[in-house]
């Protein structure tokens, strides 16, 4: 049976592992660079959040950039929720409604 798929299967051409990193040469920086970004990224929304959250969800503040390490891809590419924090936002619509009334 083994001999069967071995008929099947499509025969590749041999390619030189030089000729095969210089042609994947962009696209492995270009993954390198958007995974750092999201790292960052990463890094950046956990170190915004509160102490609290921060306990809540098991995660030292001290241990944020060791524990985004262990992130794969899927993980990185997660986007954290948004808090609208700015009181002009609120305050604003709080003027449009009496306004309106």
């Amino acid at each position: 049976m083994s001999a069967d798929i071995a008929q099947m299967a499509p025969a590749r051409k041999a390619e030189c592992p030089a000729q095969t990193q210089k042609r994947n040469a962009p696209s492995r920086w270009w993954t390198r660079a958007v995974r750092h970004w999201q790292r960052r990224k990463m890094i950046a929304a956990l170190a915004a959040l509160d102490d609290h959250i921060l306990d809540d969800i098991g995660i030292p503040r001290g241990q944020i950039e060791r524990v985004v390490d262990g992130f794969d891809d899927q993980e990185l590419r997660m986007q954290p929720v948004r808090v609208q924090a700015d009181t002009k936002e609120k305050d604003l619509s709080c003027a449009d409604l009496r306004r309106a009334a």
